[in-house]
């Protein structure tokens, strides 16, 4: 494996070009409930993950931005979450969920998703995954 200076990481004969900085937007819906997001093992909620994981990133020389936004009322949907990198939080989670998802057996069980969407309480919905699949979203978020 090797690094270049000009952030592609060359694995074997693939190359994957990186993004040297991880921009995270929570969008919130004016007059509803802040998104939310939580490991569902060890029931970190994404902020005190982001507390655990931005200090290593940033001892890696990557620049971790966080900005809350309140959007107006009636945006169209898919514009309140969670974003990191311009990808939702959802398919971020869901990507890497099904990335380690390996069955070459002849007797596989079907997929069951580890990422679900829980009632939070007067109508608003929490993501909820175990902590490996929100550390691996954080890096998928990386991928160009």
């Amino acid at each position: 494996m090797g690094f270049s200076p000009d952030s592609r990481v060359v694995f074997g004969r693939i190359l994957i070009r990186m993004q040297k900085s991880l921009k995270i937007f929570l969008r919130q819906m004016e007059g509803e409930a802040a998104p939310c997001a939580r490991c569902s093992d060890t029931e970190r909620s994404f902020s005190d993950l982001l507390t655990v994981v931005r200090p290593i990133l940033e001892g890696d020389g990557i620049a971790v931005i966080y900005e809350e936004m309140v959007i107006p009322r009636g945006s169209p949907p898919g514009e309140a979450g969670i974003f990191l990198n311009g990808y939702t939080l959802k398919e971020l989670l869901t990507a890497a969920d099904r990335a380690q998802f390996l069955c070459h057996s002849t007797k596989c069980q079907p997929f069951v998703s580890n990422v679900r969407e829980i009632d939070a309480g007067g109508g608003s919905v929490c993501l909820e995954a175990p902590e490996i699949l929100f550390r691996k979203a954080f890096l998928r978020a990386f991928e160009d």
